[in-house]
């Protein structure tokens, strides 16, 4: 064997030996019970300490105080009791030991021998707290700091239309606030800035600049209503007056009308249920949102949702009434134009107004027509009442005729001839079924009974003509009853209760 292999022999055997020798410290190490050389913890270096000697290490250097968070030149304290804020001290020791015993046998080892050798790798310290209160602490602190963004906004004046300016809102993001004092916590560091962010308004006064005429404008006649649905109505004006749609935006009447509650300030009025006038809370809301809907009607708005009622309404024409209810009819349209719309709602003396303001140049000339399709007659049911003379009838339940109604959109050119026609909806009203009570008692004439007398010689039978005639006039029928149900008839017909609403 030459000189030159007998030395490579040599130089090999030697690096087998130390990378077996090392293997073999570094194998120790991995199976030790202390931390790898290199391991730090912030700034603390846990190497060849025992888990328990860095527990004790890591508990003196990390004391637990309150938080401090900032922003600009203030700044807010947070009691770490409030939140329930602690060091983990033992999982963060037990990541420590595990970095070069947590994977396979070759990559501890490869691990391990790059420790050993100058590599350093850093851990933070693990923090527990309760991130509910957390963040109520930090809501709290935002509440003095947000400042709410403004939108630009219409007001209506007589005639005129005021347009106010908008500004922008700043916002404390409590997410990303928590993110970053938890980042300064696993640093042993008790102080944070809170981050704010300014929020854009949605509306700004340039969008709203062309909102300059009423598009269309709808009253209904409130007369006659009583006080409860007179509040109703005056309150479900309210609450979808002065609302802005952009284009391509929906308004729902339910969304801005809220549950029919005694919480939400409705009380109790006459509603339609089923085709029956009741008692319910939230009477007259129907009649709010009928009269807006003519006036979206005529100001070229799409229909998204609409039902009429049971029932038709007296206050607008048939096939124009739009009901809702909580348990989820809704009526619901959508701004389809090209500008913003603005929905001014009111009630004026016995007036509800709803009206729609937009652009000169959304402007179009609509005509609504109906058209009834069918009507059903209203069945009549007789039933047999023994306690009424035979021949005489009483009104028990009025009967409805039913009726389908189509609904139309009329589109005009300036020249006042149709250039589109759109079927707006289909309105049925159910028939209702009449019920007549029959009389079939039958009247008892009593027999006269006829007087036994004496006839006495050379006498007249005077007498016998006396008693014929008191017993006549004491057993004559009288028809005191029959004019007293002729009058309770009449008094039936005349009462006839009075439909007032849709079902709310």
């Amino acid at each position: 064997m030459s000189n030159n292999k007998k030395n490579i022999l040599i130089i090999v055997s030697i690096l087998l030996l130390i990378i077996a020798i090392l293997t073999g410290i570094m194998s120790i190490q991995i199976n030790g019970k202390k931390i790898s050389k290199n391991i730090y913890v912030n700034d603390v270096n846990l190497g060849g300490l025992s888990k328990t000697q860095a527990q004790q290490l890591l508990s003196d250097k990390y004391k637990i105080n309150n938080i401090k968070v900032n922003y600009l030149d203030k700044s807010w304290n947070v009691d770490y009791k409030k939140i329930e804020l602690n060091y983990d001290i033992s999982k963060t020791v037990d990541k420590a030991y595990s970095l070069n015993r947590n994977k396979s046998a070759f990559e501890n080892l490869i691990k391990t021998i790059k420790l050993n050798f100058g590599n350093k790798d850093t851990l933070k310290i693990y923090t527990n707290y309760k991130n509910e209160k957390l963040k109520e602490e930090i809501n709290k602190i935002s509440k003095e700091i947000n400042i709410d963004v403004k939108n630009a906004s219409l007001s209506i004046d007589g005639s005129n239309v005021k347009v106010s300016d908008e500004s922008e809102g700043i916002e404390v993001n409590i997410q990303k606030s928590i993110e970053s004092l938890e980042k300064e916590l696993s640093k042993g560091k008790f102080e944070s800035k809170l981050i704010v962010t300014k929020v854009e308004p949605k509306v700004k006064k340039e969008q709203l600049k062309d909102i300059d005429t009423v598009l269309a404008s709808y009253s209904t006649n409130i007369v006659g209503s009583v006080l409860g649905r007179n509040d109703n109505i005056r309150l479900a004006t309210k609450k979808t007056s002065d609302v802005l749609l952009m284009p391509g935006d929906q308004f729902s009447y339910n969304k801005y009308t809220g549950l029919r509650t005694v919480e939400n300030g409705y009380k109790n009025a006459p509603v339609i249920v089923e085709g029956t006038l009741q008692e319910g809370l939230g009477g007259g809301v129907c009649q709010v949102s009928s009269t807006l809907y003519n006036s979206v009607l005529y100001s070229g708005l799409e229909i998204v949702n609409v039902k009429n009622h049971s029932i038709p309404s007296g206050y607008v024409p048939k096939g124009r009434d739009a009901t809702v209810t909580d348990e989820g009819i809704d009526f619901v349209f959508k701004n389809n134009l090209k500008h913003p719309i603005y929905v001014n709602n009111y009630v004026s003396g016995s007036t509800i107004i709803c009206q729609i303001y937009g652009s000169s140049k959304d402007i179009q000339n609509i005509q609504i027509i109906t058209n009834t399709d069918q009507v059903a007659v209203a069945p009549i049911k007789k039933v047999d009442d023994p306690s009424m003379p035979k021949g005489k009838e009483k009104v028990l339940e009025r009967g409805r005729e039913g009726y389908t109604v189509s609904t139309y959109r009329l589109y005009k050119d300036k020249n006042g001839q149709v250039s589109k026609k759109e079927k707006v909806s289909t309105s049925y009203y159910p028939k209702k079924q009449g019920v007549i009570a029959v009389g079939t008692k039958e009247e008892k004439v009593e027999q006269k009974p006829e007087a036994k007398q004496e006839i006495k010689p050379e006498q007249k039978p005077e007498v016998k003509s006396e008693v014929n005639q008191s017993n006549t006039n004491e057993n004559k029928p009288e028809n005191q009853p029959q004019e007293e149900n002729n009058h309770k008839i009449t008094n039936l017909e005349n009462n006839n209760p009075p439909i007032l609403d849709g079902k709310s």
